[in-house]
């Protein structure tokens, strides 16, 4: 059951299929500013994408990670383009996805920012893959990827990936990013 449309459905025209009735039409800002409210709604895990070899490695917190498909094992991540991590993943063509715990909370500012450059790996139980791609030991999963295509996409390339390794975690409780806020989901 759908609630109250907001005021942005209920005040503007256009032709909703969600609430299957006409209203006034709405301008790209309002569909924007709407698009990024409801991906406030996404609840999804918070992982560090990971790329480079030796003293070259760069990574960044990314929650636009997608599992496309398991046949072959395939992700799909999304990074912006004036992300410091973007040159480095675009050269090496493999990078490493590490699913966060609660226990990693304080390497997401790390990640995001507050720190730059290999400086970021000073935190957090960080090892060298056999493929030399940083990997994150006590990661919930860290999955190894080749990229196998790219695509640009407004500022944003996406970043398919072939997943050649998994390391698993016995541990299920991730940490979860919605609504501009840290959550758990722990069973």
């Amino acid at each position: 059951m759908i609630g109250p449309a907001n005021s942005l459905l209920s005040s503007e025209a256009f032709y909703s299929p969600v609430l299957g009735k006409r209203e006034n039409q709405v301008t790209d800002q309002q569909v924007n500013e709407g698009f990024r409210q409801a991906m406030r709604r996404l609840a999804t895990t918070v992982a560090l994408v990971t790329s480079g070899q030796g003293d070259s490695w760069a990574g960044m917190a990314a929650t636009a990670v997608v599992s496309v498909c398991a046949d072959p094992p395939t992700l799909l991540v999304a990074v912006n383009r004036t992300a410091s991590l973007h040159p480095t993943l675009h050269a090496e063509k493999r990078f490493c996805v590490n699913l966060l715990s609660e226990r990693h909370r304080d390497l997401v500012g790390i990640f995001s920012g507050q720190v730059r450059g290999r400086e970021r790996f000073k935190r957090g139980n960080w090892v060298s893959g056999a493929d030399g791609l940083p990997v994150l030991a006590d990661a919930l999963a860290s999955l190894n990827c080749r990229t196998e295509t790219t695509l640009d996409v407004g500022t944003h390339t996406l970043f398919i990936g072939r997943v050649e390794g998994v390391l698993n975690h016995d541990d299920i409780d991730p940490l979860v990013w919605v609504d501009g806020g840290f959550a758990t989901a722990a069973r």
